[in-house]
């Protein structure tokens, strides 16, 4: 009885779920069964049998289903947008994609990016800044059961953007 108990997971919050389930397999079964074989000892064997195999298997698939609905996340996604980006500083992270796939900022000066992104977080006066990596915030966004937390990283090389990095941070 306990490996029947431990193969269903049977605890005292999921088994009335288990025996909805299997009456519902019985029944389903019982009835395409019933249209191949008529009577006898056979079909009762093979739809009791198919039911008990599959109603861990529903079960799970139900589970898994419920869970995907619950925790759906949408993130759309948008073309960059420069009146946009330096508007909504929120929702920067749905033009991260673009920006980065585009390769718009990759050779410009820092001039250049002030004039399409605006001033960066850690902005300091262009001619006298020697930072090699400008952080830019893209906003947050739900995530699970917390938030993503979003950011632009762009490093530069000899006065010009060499790459640009994406970076999420999961609270």
């Amino acid at each position: 009885m306990k490996k029947m108990i431990e193969y269903f997971n049977i605890s005292s919050g999921n088994w009335y779920f288990l025996l909805v389930i299997i009456i519902l397999l019985y029944l389903i079964i019982n009835w395409i069964v019933g249209k191949f074989i008529k009577k006898g000892i056979s079909k009762t064997i093979v739809t009791t049998v198919s039911s008990i195999i599959l109603t861990p298997i529903v079960y799970s698939l139900f589970i898994t289903i419920f869970f995907s609905f619950v925790f759906y996340e949408y993130h759309p996604e948008s073309k960059f947008n420069a009146i946009e980006w330096n508007e909504n500083k929120n929702d920067r992270h749905q033009m991260r994609k673009d920006l980065i796939e585009s390769k718009l900022l990759i050779g410009k000066t820092k001039n250049e990016v002030i004039g399409i992104l605006g001033k960066p977080e850690n902005y300091f006066k262009t001619e006298m800044d020697t930072l090699k990596n400008w952080n830019y915030s893209m906003g947050s966004e739900g995530h699970g059961m917390g938030w993503k937390f979003h950011s632009l990283d762009l490093y530069f090389k000899n006065g010009k953007i060499e790459s640009i990095k994406k970076t999420e941070f999961i609270d």
